[in-house]
């Protein structure tokens, strides 16, 4: 198609002679003398401003280029007559038409999503509509309508018409479907905040395929707690590489709602780090009492770092057991690591895999940690990774093959939590080999590596501790120190290759399930680390909740809030491969402001 190179800006394209309603009587403030480059043309439309630049030239829409529910609207009137198109209304039909130099015409009706293009119906990204006797419609509509190439770069929109190296952001070049950037936009409940007053954040970025998968925010703070103008950032990338950015500034003011502190214990949404002023060791600890359920774990994060291949552990288990795994490749070639189900009974047994999490390879040991011990708890809520397996006598399988999926390189980490129960004794062995290898037909030859590093591997009877708690918890500050070894004595059991005593340093492994039957409304349930930096999770009334920590003791990570009523909480976690310990929960009265 051929496209119009110049475009002569003039009063009588923006403003036609016949009458029109209110509702399409547009007006604006385009200089009437302009003329393009006969060359080629290149206009910039800016979102969520009514700036427009032609070939160099600042010019003013009538109506705002605004982004709404991830939709572009641009003024109809004043993008068309820059275009150097024709704009009429059909009174009768009640439509806008608008009609380009090679007779293509778009036809418009207020408040619907569809539109006409040579009289065939065509769908819209959303629906046009009035903004003060400004007729807006959904940008894309015209750049498909009229073949117009565009191409977006954070709040600029650029179409270089007559440029044919130009890319069609209308979907299509050449009769080649192409890959639209995506949109990055968001919005906030306001624009001027108080000191400490939450802020409440809208993404409503968009992408042609559905296909964002990364957002890049700066200062998306849930509250600010210094006075000035904040400029907010997004930028979004989708599959094909192609990203966006959006920024939007907001003030505040220095008018206080909340200190940090109070916005801390009492607004924080859970997974926030906030800091504590309290001495919490000085908070009276609840007495600690459990009971536990027959979880045989299989630990296996000794060596850690894995010069050799060989196998990690190994031992023979029956019944209800829980793995957990945190290994290095330290190679200087690329690894896998598998565990293999070995049966060495004269009949089947089965397996039935509960629950499962697995993370790497990936060189950040505390990043494995975090991510193996959340996908596993998650998996206890919602059992997306039970199976079954059977084992015929004498065979040896590698199970879990999510941990040997991917290739681990040199210095990577992987992470594993699961649990899984047996019908009859198994023989599991972790072992590591160069990634080209069979871990069957290696098996036989493979060394047996000891731990090193003072890193601890064994096995360990009664690994889940369930802690229920009848008194009423949060009237006062209190504690719940864990993985201590003096409240929460550490485990003892044994190498089963070494077939010698070991102690589970940190309980590492250990499933605490804690009930607390009557928590104080107005309670604050946070995470507090003792021992250093932690990247953990926990499981807090069924929902999953992170836990990312620097490791200052004055610091904590919100869990829960009770509201108004006494409640029932119940929270598991596992001390997280990779992090340090010791930890302990804290339960603080919410003061009323």
């Amino acid at each position: 198609m051929k496209m119009q190179k110049s475009i002569l800006l003039t009063a009588s394209i923006l403003l036609s002679t016949y009458e029109v309603p209110s509702a399409f009587a547009e007006t604006t403030q385009i200089e009437s003398s302009l003329q393009a480059d006969p060359g080629s043309t290149k206009t910039i439309l800016y979102l969520n401003s009514n700036r427009i630049e032609n070939n160099g030239a600042t010019l003013t829409l009538s109506g705002t280029t605004v982004v709404k529910q991830g939709v572009t609207y641009v003024s109809l009137r004043s993008l068309a007559g820059i275009l150097g198109y024709t704009v009429t209304y059909d009174a009768a039909a009640k439509a806008v038409n608008t009609t380009a130099p090679d007779s293509t015409v778009a036809r418009y009706r207020v408040n619907t999503k569809t539109y006409e293009v040579n009289g065939s119906e065509k769908t819209m990204s959303g629906a046009a509509y009035e903004n003060k006797g400004v007729l807006m419609v959904p940008f894309t509509s015209l750049t498909a309508a009229f073949h117009i190439p565009y191409k977006l770069d954070g709040d600029r929109i650029t179409l270089s018409l007559g440029d044919p190296n130009a890319g069609s952001g209308s979907g299509t070049d050449a009769g080649k479907p192409q890959n639209e950037p995506p949109t990055a936009y968001f919005r906030t409940d306001k624009d001027q905040y108080q000191i400490g007053e939450p802020v409440t954040i809208y993404d409503e970025s968009t992408d042609d395929e559905n296909a964002i998968t990364s957002r890049e925010w700066a200062n998306n703070e849930p509250a600010f707690f210094e006075a000035g103008i904040v400029e907010m950032k997004l930028t979004v990338k989708d599959k094909q590489g192609l990203s966006s950015t959006y920024s939007k500034q907001i003030e505040i003011t220095s008018d206080v709602m909340h200190t940090k502190e109070e916005y801390g214990k009492r607004i924080a949404p859970p997974g926030t780090s906030i800091d504590i002023n309290e001495m919490v060791l000085s908070f009276d600890a609840l007495p600690y009492t459990y009971t536990t359920e027959p979880y045989i774990l299989f630990r296996t994060s000794g060596p850690e770092s894995v010069n050799h291949e060989g196998i990690l552990y190994r031992d023979t288990i029956s019944g209800p057991t829980r793995l957990m795994a945190h290994h290095k490749n330290s190679l200087n070639t690329k690894a896998r690591f598998y565990l293999i189900a070995t049966n060495r009974n004269d009949t089947t047994v089965s397996i039935q895999i509960e629950s499962a999490g697995f993370a790497g390879p990936s060189p950040h040991p505390e990043v494995t940690g975090r991510m193996a011990g959340a996908r596993y708890l998650q998996s206890t809520l919602t059992g997306n990774e039970r199976s079954s397996q059977q084992i015929e006598p004498g065979q040896s399988v590698a199970i879990f093959p999510q941990l040997n999926a991917a290739v681990a390189a040199p210095g990577d980490i992987v992470s594993m939590n699961a649990d899984l129960t047996s019908d009859g004794p198994i023989e599991y062995t972790m072992l590591m080999v160069r990634a080209d290898q069979d871990p069957i037909a290696a098996l036989p030859s493979l060394p047996n590596l000891n731990p090193n590093e003072a890193i601890v591997r064994g096995t360990f009877a009664d690994s889940t501790r369930v802690f229920t708690y009848d008194g009423i918890v949060g009237q006062k500050p209190e504690r719940l120190p864990l993985t201590d070894n003096k409240t929460d004595r550490f485990q003892e059991g044994m190498d089963g290759i070494l077939n010698t005593v070991a102690i589970n340093s940190g309980n590492y492994g250990v499933l605490y399930k804690i009930t607390l039957n009557h928590v104080a409304p107005g309670t604050l349930i946070a995470f507090n680390p003792r021992g250093g930096r932690y990247f953990g999770s926990a499981r807090v009334n069924q929902q999953v909740v992170d836990i990312k920590s620097s490791g200052s003791q004055q610091s904590a990570t919100v869990l829960y809030r009770t509201k108004d009523q006494e409640e029932k909480v119940e929270i598991w976690l596992s001390p997280a491969s990779g992090s340090n310990l010791p930890f302990a929960l804290f339960f603080m009265p919410i003061s009323k402001k």
